[in-house]
Parts: C-alpha cells; structure tokens; sequence
C-alpha cells in the first residue's frame, strides 16, 4: 500500500502535475489523521472496555462484602441488645432481692458482653487503590467512603474505648468478684456481697451507655450500608 502510494506520487512528480500532487499529498494526509483517530478510538473503546469489566468485578466483590457487613451488622445489635435484656435482669433481681440461682450465671457474663466488627473491606480497598473514580455511579462512589470512612472509622472508636474499659476497669475489678469469667457463665463467689457492689452496678451502667451509643451507630451503618447494596443491586441489573 505504501508504495502504491509512493508511486503514484513520483508520477505526478514527472509529469510535472504539481497540483494533483499538492491536492494527492493533501488528502494522503487526511486519511493518515483519519486513521490515526479510528486507531486512537478502537484503542480508547478497547480501554473502556477493560475498564467496564473491571469497575463491574469490583462493584460485585463490594456487592458481597456489603452483605457479610450488614449479616455482621445484625448479629452484633441482635447479641447487644441482649446484653441488655441480661443487665436489666440483673438489676431487677438485685433490686428486688432475688435469691441466687444457677440461671443467672449467663447473665452476668452476657451482661459484660460487647462486640468487635470486622467486615470485610478488600474490595474497598482494592477500589481505593485504583482510585474511586472508576466507579462511575457518584451515589454509590458516594456512599461506598462514607460507610468505609467515617461511619466505620467511629464504630471502631466506640469499640477502641471499651477495649480500654474493659482491660483498665471491668475485667480487673470484676474477676475477684467471680469463681470463673468466660463469656458464657460466670459465678459470683458471693452472690449478697454483690448485690450490694454499687462499683459493680456502676460498671453496669457505664457498659449500658457504651452499648447504646454503640448500637445507634451501627444502626447508622446498617443503614447506609443497605442502601449502598440496593444501590449496587440496581448498578449490575442495568
């Protein structure tokens, strides 16, 4: 094709036809440009592509790891919650001055109870990593930093601060107080002196308050992230 070109070039060069040639070597160029563009859009339509399958790959890993948040999300309020149920009859048996039976063991560990979250963020950061801008929904770009960002940064905050509660205060103090300290069961070594433990009660109190704060922010995650997986649901649907 090039020599094609290049002969019939060199003919109206010796036919002295200088203004077919000017008007040849015009449009020669002209179909270069054009075809360095049609190159320069099957290379960018190519690049689109790649880059469509893997915004998709990444947005259903995300898809997955919203799910196993919001399973972990339930089971950590689910278990708080009765947490609470088991202070609550603590204190009412204490307050009433019930006597001692062996079914309140699980309620005094289940009232020292927290929780941890772990979820798992690989995809995020994976999407991090690439930058965010391939995503190119901003509602869920959007969401996708504010649930892995601000909202998990302060559960891990809340759960930071019992740590430290609970390695500084309830776990020193509250071992004397017990035959055995397990999440499960735990005996009071002497049940009437407890009852009357008002640092008890008041560790109690304190971890109640924790778990409140810590329940209503996961509650703002939970639903955060479960609007960002009906987001992403609807996204792959399309």
């Amino acid at each position: 094709m090039i020599k094609f070109f290049r002969h019939i070039r060199k003919s109206l060069i010796e036919k002295k036809q200088m203004g077919k040639y000017f008007k040849y070597a015009i449009g020669e160029i002209i179909l270069v440009v054009i075809g360095i563009l049609i190159a320069l859009q099957i290379n960018n339509w190519n690049q689109q592509q790649k880059e469509n399958v893997f915004e998709r790959k990444v947005l259903n890993e995300i898809l997955s790891d919203t799910e196993e948040d919001i399973k972990q999300m339930k089971i950590a309020i689910k278990s708080i919650n009765e947490s609470d149920l088991s202070y609550k009859y603590i204190i009412n048996a204490f307050d009433k001055n019930l006597a001692y039976t062996d079914s309140m063991d699980t309620h005094f560990a289940y009232a020292l109870r927290f929780w941890s979250l772990s979820p798992n963020s690989t995809a995020f950061e994976t999407a991090k990593t690439e930058g965010l801008y391939f995503i190119k929904n901003d509602s869920i770009r959007f969401n996708l930093a504010k649930v892995n960002t601000y909202w998990y940064d302060y559960v891990k905050v809340l759960e930071s601060r019992w740590q430290d509660y609970n390695t500084t205060i309830v776990q020193p103090y509250c071992l004397s107080l017990f035959d055995y300290y397990n999440l499960n069961k735990m005996k009071p070594t002497n049940y009437e002196k407890l009852k009357k433990d008002t640092t008890y009660k008041g560790i109690l109190k304190s971890l109640k308050a924790m778990k409140i704060r810590y329940v209503e922010t996961l509650n703002v995650r939970l639903n955060l992230v479960s609007e960002l997986n009906e987001k992403l649901k609807d996204e792959l649907d399309d």
